[in-house]
């Protein structure tokens, strides 16, 4: 029964023409790719943290080879517009326990044949806090992380859609 319906699911998929969009931006990228995050000089260490997080979604969303400028089929080069964090609940007492943080990246992409385009994404990601505290390095740095995978997931989609035209 397994294998009937997975037949039937594949057969699908590929007789719609379905494919995923981090192959079709894979394909509009090209296999190598420079990526280069412009450092914050207001928050470094929170640009750092979004390095980090870009590298690792390059290589293992894409699965694309991050290289030299002058050996890459596009260039993209990030820089962090704004990072917010908006008081979302509040307890009883009138203290703060959840927070939404609201990162702003603005992606450039210049391709092999010299176009370029800008690209602006927004990630966010809420999360929890003790009430009467401030905001961990540790709470600030997983939504960082999970907001900054979320606006290069929506960079995935704005590219894959460009490639499917």
């Amino acid at each position: 029964m397994k294998k009937l319906i997975f037949t039937f699911l594949a057969f699908f998929l590929v007789s719609c023409g379905y494919i995923p969009s981090s192959h079709m931006a894979g394909v509009v990228l090209g296999e190598n790719v420079f990526l280069k995050i412009n450092i914050s000089k207001q928050d470094p260490q929170n640009s750092v943290f979004i390095t980090d997080v870009l590298r690792e979604a390059m290589l293992n969303k894409l699965g694309r080879s991050i290289t030299n400028e002058n050996s890459a089929d596009s260039i993209i080069i990030v820089t962090m517009k704004d990072l917010k964090y908006t008081p979302m609940i509040y307890d009883k007492n009138g203290y703060v326990v959840n927070y939404k943080a609201e990162l702003f990246l603005e992606f450039k992409l210049r391709y092999q044949n010299g176009k370029e385009e800008i690209i602006n994404t927004k990630g966010s990601y809420y999360f929890d806090i003790n009430p009467n505290s401030i905001i961990s390095d540790q709470a600030r740095f997983e939504a960082i992380k999970n907001a900054s995978s979320q606006a290069f997931d929506e960079f995935i989609s704005i590219v894959a859609i460009r490639g499917y035209k």
